[in-house]
């Protein structure tokens, strides 16, 4: 049996040889494709050696990969808290992310010598992985890799890139890059709206799914349901308590896989509106409260949260990383209804009036809206 002390070293370096031998290989294969796209434009192939450019965005496709393989390695690591094996699949994991991240950086950057925040995280990395902490080595990867990509978006030194032809552009100024930040401030960031929606319905599907399954197999758990269905007057309490906690089973369960999503939701948020009218306020707010004093109870109370969340879910529905998604995706859904092939002599039209006006003006009808690689 090889002892950690031994193992740890070795599966880093081996993540760290991957990374080398993959930036290797796909230097060599650009360089292939380069010199070959080279030879056959070149009017005088095979009689003189060509320049050829070996990579054209290395950092960016290096700082990417890091960041996937460092939270990957995050999540391994944290996981191997309560089950030892997956802290030991973490390490080659974090010994590719290591290598990434201490052969790039991005050209707003100074080397690596010369860069306070850099030397100051390569110490925090080097103590994590000195002392066998590979969950706060993660935790050190994610948090410099994030900084340096929101550094990047606000100063002149991120590359972008056109998502039509890959190519690198000339950066926004910094003023422009200022005045989205504002309106991120003001206006919120929809590219990242599908994170808090995950979040939200991922935690009601598992806290109603948890809740359920206790009420169900749990005889403490029964017992306080059944005497509050009982005590609420309701009737048939035992097919009602019943009913509700293999509600909250069933659908905390399939709202977590993001499955019939909305109707879940629905019913949940019912349960939660009865639970309110029939033990909340009757038992749990006193009463003789003034008017503000009741509405602070009444907005207090976790139902009324439960409620608004689902009404969030509701309407936003469950974001793209759900079975309804990829259901909606199936089905066509989620095509925007002006990408019908019926509309295309229509717009076909509607552009060819737009490039006669250009003319007329002696202005190019193209634009380019820049985005952050």
């Amino acid at each position: 049996m090889i002892p950690f002390i031994v193992l740890a070293p070795l599966a880093i370096a081996g993540g760290g040889l991957f990374g080398l031998a993959e930036e290797h290989f796909r230097r060599r294969r650009l360089t292939t494709q380069a010199s070959s796209q080279a030879t056959s434009d070149s009017p005088h192939s095979g009689t003189e050696e060509q320049d050829v450019p070996v990579m054209a965005s290395g950092e960016v496709i290096q700082i990417k990969r890091s960041a996937l393989a460092a939270r990957a390695a995050l999540g391994l690591s944290a996981a191997g808290i309560w089950y030892p094996p997956l802290m030991l699949a973490s390490l080659p994991i974090v010994g590719y992310s290591t290598y990434n991240w201490l052969r790039t950086r991005y050209l707003f950057e100074k080397p690596l010598h010369k860069s306070p925040l850099r030397i100051l995280a390569s110490l925090a990395l080097a103590g994590s992985l000195a002392t066998g902490n590979l969950l706060m080595a993660a935790v050190v990867l994610n948090v410099d890799l994030s900084g340096r990509k929101w550094i990047a978006r606000w100063t002149e030194g991120s590359r972008l890139i056109d998502n039509d032809t890959g190519e690198e552009v000339v950066p926004s100024s910094f003023m422009s890059r200022i005045k989205y930040l504002f309106k991120v401030m003001l206006m919120g960031e929809p590219r990242w709206e599908w994170f808090p929606v995950l979040l939200a319905r991922v935690s009601m599907g598992l806290f109603f799914a948890i809740s359920g399954w206790n009420k169900l197999f749990m005889v403490s758990h029964w017992k306080g349901l059944l005497a509050a269905m009982i005590a609420t007057g309701l009737p048939f309490p035992k097919f009602m308590s019943l009913l509700l906690a293999w509600l909250e089973l069933a659908g905390g369960a399939l709202l977590t896989v993001g499955f019939m999503s909305t109707f879940f939701s629905i019913a949940l948020a019912f349960a939660m509106l009865v639970a309110i009218v029939t033990v909340e306020i009757p038992f749990v707010i006193p009463p003789g409260l003034g008017p503000l004093d009741w509405l602070d109870w009444f907005l207090y109370l976790p139902q009324v949260l439960y409620v608004l969340i689902f009404l969030w879910l509701i309407i936003k529905g469950p974001g793209p990383y759900s079975a309804d998604a990829v259901i909606a995706r199936k089905l066509g859904f989620d095509k925007d209804p002006e990408e019908d092939p019926n509309m295309d002599s229509e717009k076909n039209t509607q552009k060819d009036h737009e490039t006669d006006s250009d003319k007329e003006s002696g202005s190019g009808g193209s634009s380019w809206t820049p985005q952050y690689a």
